[in-house]
């Protein structure tokens, strides 16, 4: 996945903290060439590297991994061991900022505590005790703030993702209230032409029936044209009627509803505008589809872009659905996917979820259509 502004923000930052940090040294190596093969600047050349590079591959999708943070710390002590300017503590200030995003915040002040205690055991060997403890104390506060405002940061972060979740759901219950308010409408007034005007194009009907047999002459052809005009009318009633009766909800307007202006989120929907549906059951059961989708990239995924295509196929309805989220090395199904997949298995359909490491999530269902439903 592609960082997102913030996390470029981070980066830059992170990455313009690492350089300045050792900048005085790599002056002094540059302005004594002499000293560049000693162990020591080897040594601090080494670990001064493979810090900034873990820190690039750690930071370069916005999701931290422990063992690349573990390989942060222990390069940023092997810099501060045998570095003579003392800069580099603030590389253990950039670990604090990155380990709010990796670990819950007792173990994240435990981290944090640890390796400032480690930085004060490297300072005592290298340093006078008076100076070890004062610059430990520098960069243990730091470190401190970092963690605090990396932590804040955090949970910003989540409580968007919660408010942009519960922003769909309640946009989907508002779509359904308003779907059901339209069926609703439908079956009132396919009543009232059935109990009004069907009744009385039923007396009608009869009237003619019996005025018929009575009428003399000419006047029976006209009575029995009339009859058949009632009857026809009769007969379309009960068609509008049971097409009232059964007509489909409208899913695609509602399902372009639902992807509107999803916060922190662009969901890119393609759906056409009849769907095969065989019934009102497996409509409610692809609008629910299309609502997990976006509430769990919303929740897991870390995505910035979603994109949903429901095709309609000989046999019946496809629903593909991808993010460009960090995917998940083992994808665990919830409450949610389980319920969508049992829903569509009932309806003779079929879900199937995807998640390889890096790809973000990717998801293939299939209903059966009119004729091809269970």
């Amino acid at each position: 996945m592609a960082p997102s502004h913030v996390h470029r923000v981070l980066l830059g930052a992170g990455l313009l903290t690492w350089a300045l940090a050792g900048l005085p040294q790599v002056l002094w190596l540059v302005a004594e060439p002499a000293r560049m093969g000693e162990p020591s600047s080897v040594v601090w050349l080494v670990a001064f590297t493979v810090f900034g590079g873990a820190f690039l591959l750690n930071a370069r999708d916005a999701e931290t991994h422990v063992g690349l943070l573990l390989l942060q710390t222990v390069a940023a002590l092997g810099v501060l061991a045998t570095s003579g300017s003392g800069f580099e503590g603030a590389l253990l200030a950039i670990n604090a900022g990155q380990v709010p995003a990796l670990l819950p915040p007792r173990r994240a002040v435990a981290w944090v505590t640890v390796q400032g205690l480690a930085a004060l055991a490297v300072y005592l060997v290298i340093y006078p005790p008076a100076r070890a403890w004062m610059t430990a104390a520098i960069y243990g506060g730091f470190q401190a703030f970092a963690l605090a405002v990396a932590w804040l940061a955090e949970r910003e972060a989540q409580g968007r993702r919660e408010l942009a979740r519960l922003h769909a759901e309640l946009r989907a219950a508002q779509v359904l209230l308003a779907e059901g308010e339209r069926e609703r409408e439908r079956l009132r007034i396919a009543r009232e032409l059935h109990d009004s005007l069907g009744h009385h194009l039923t007396a009608l009907t009869l009237n003619l029936e019996v005025a018929a047999h009575s009428a003399q002459g000419s006047a029976v052809e006209h009575v029995r044209r009339a009859q058949g005009v009632a009857r026809g009318l009769l007969s379309e009633v009960r068609t509008v009627v049971s097409a009232l009766r059964d007509s489909p909800p409208q899913l695609a307007p509602a399902l372009r509803a639902l992807a509107e202006d999803v916060p922190g989120l662009a969901v890119h929907l393609q759906v056409p505008e009849a769907l095969p549906l065989g019934s009102s059951e497996a409509a409610r059961s692809l609008f629910r589809c299309v609502q997990e989708v976006i509430t769990n990239t919303l929740r897991h995924a870390s995505a910035s872009n979603l994109w949903i295509d429901i095709t309609a196929t000989p046999d019946g309805v496809r629903v593909l659905a991808r993010d460009d989220g960090r995917g998940a090395p083992a994808l665990k199904a919830g409450a949610g996917l389980t319920g969508m997949r049992e829903r569509f298995v009932e309806l003779g359909g079929r879900v199937e979820v995807r998640s390889p490491p890096g790809r973000g999530l990717e998801l293939e269902a299939w209903l059966p259509g009119s004729e091809g439903a269970a």
